[in-house]
């Protein structure tokens, strides 16, 4: 096992720590959670008696950018290289949204069949489909080989390179004669560049007047109001409120024309831009005004202590249902597994196994901890007596689902505090 400094793209120079906008130093430190593997190094698990190295894991803030970011940066190409497993098309909730979305966003800006729709990480093709079902022409952009991969063979076109510097003109010419360029697409995707100043540059070269630029985001006040603590990890190195996004967005002649709040990712933000002002729209003004009424620094700040608490909560009831011989496996394998069984220190001996439909994490070991993943069908199989929900943020449409497929045990929600449910 090693830790530290593995790789020299950090934002900290010496002792002091550089905002990754604007390059300002005097950021101050709200939240460390020690250091941590990449959540999604999922090894296979014959390999896993091997090291893994481990990363410095801080949230910052920096008071010009009004924005919340790590102090440690680990390169795209590595965080989101040949390891990185997260397919969209592995859950049934989010192709349903994104079918949805697809066909609102046509809706809502008059799209035409034979109009062009670009998305940037594109992962697996899911929501490209939603748009190549509805007539669009769509190409996806997208620098992981394994979602690109499914993508493909499932008929989706895809620039297979991490987006950036220099690839709007690559872009340009995978296009029909004449496209014209409606939307760009960036679903979940602001947070994980290691370059935004690049990336937002390169965007607004992709855009033409007319053409919006959609992208979703994970709240940080959601985050900090469903103490969502565990969708803090390497890959997310930026954490935005609309404030943020809105000051982030004009230093590249973007403008935010629109926004509104979706659930999905514990709550997230989408945001509406163009490239010419246009006013503030009432969702930009509500959630605005909705933000300005929470003081998420001062929350991040007084974080640590209740994560302490919640902690013993929950290593108290894992070790309590061990020693009265009930048997505990998880459910799901999502990256934010990784930060809070890994911070919390639960191990094998106190959860199993935890059970996952996503077949590339299928025989592997979580992160650091090492608990096997296996098939989500043992859990119907074999009955445990609890199952310890770790993408608790889709609890509501997990739990009516393993009950109708006949699990009969107890869930245990670790998140926003420790929960039974029967």
């Amino acid at each position: 096992m090693t830790t530290g400094n593995a790789h020299e793209n950090n934002v900290m120079t010496g002792r002091k720590l550089v905002c990754q906008v604007c390059g300002l130093g005097g950021m101050e430190r709200l939240l460390d959670l020690g250091n941590q593997p990449l959540c999604n190094d999922f090894l296979p698990a014959g390999d896993a008696p091997g090291p893994q190295t481990y990363y410095p894991l801080c949230i910052c803030f920096c008071q010009p950018c009004s924005l919340v970011q790590l102090d440690y940066v680990i390169p795209t190409e590595f965080s989101f290289g040949d390891q990185y497993t997260y397919l969209t098309g592995s859950s049934e909730s989010l192709i349903k949204y994104y079918s949805q979305l697809a066909q609102r966003l046509t809706d809502k800006f008059g799209l035409q069949p034979g109009d062009t729709v670009i998305e940037i990480g594109s992962n697996d093709g899911t929501f490209l489909k939603a748009f190549q079902s509805l007539g669009m022409e769509v190409l996806g952009i997208e620098g992981a080989s394994k979602s690109c991969e499914i993508a493909v063979a499932g008929g989706i076109p895809v620039v297979q390179q991490f987006f950036g510097r220099g690839l709007s003109g690559t872009i340009k010419k995978q296009l029909q004669p004449r496209s014209k360029i409606r939307l760009v697409l960036a679903m979940n995707v602001l947070a994980h560049t290691d370059n935004i100043n690049e990336f937002l540059a390169e965007v607004g070269e992709l855009m033409e007047d007319d053409t919006v630029f959609v992208s979703q985001s994970h709240w940080l006040a959601a985050l900090v109001r469903k103490f969502e603590f565990d969708t803090i990890y390497h890959e997310h190195l930026r954490y935005y409120t609309l404030t943020s996004l809105t000051r982030l967005f004009l230093r590249h002649g973007l403008h935010v024309e629109d926004a509104e709040l979706v659930d999905f990712y514990g709550g997230s933000i989408l945001v509406y831009t163009r490239k010419s002002a246009c006013g503030e729209s009432e969702g930009v003004k509500s959630i605005l005004a909705e933000e300005a009424e929470i003081n998420i620094i001062e929350s991040l700040r007084n974080m640590k202590q209740v994560l302490l608490n919640n902690r013993a909560r929950l290593l108290s009831l894992l070790v309590d249902l061990q020693n009265a011989g009930k048997r505990v496996v998880g459910i799901g394998a999502p990256m934010k597994a990784s930060t809070l069984l890994n911070f919390y220190g639960v191990t094998p001996d106190l959860l199993g196994s935890i059970g996952e439909v996503n077949q590339l994490k299928i025989g592997t070991v979580v992160p650091g901890v090492r608990i096997p993943v296996v098939d989500e069908e043992i859990l119907f199989a074999e009955q445990p007596d609890y199952a310890l929900i770790l993408s608790w943020n889709m609890a509501d449409f997990l739990i009516p689902k393993f009950r109708s497929r006949g699990y009969q045990g107890k869930f245990i929600l670790p998140v926003p505090q420790v929960e039974v449910i029967d």
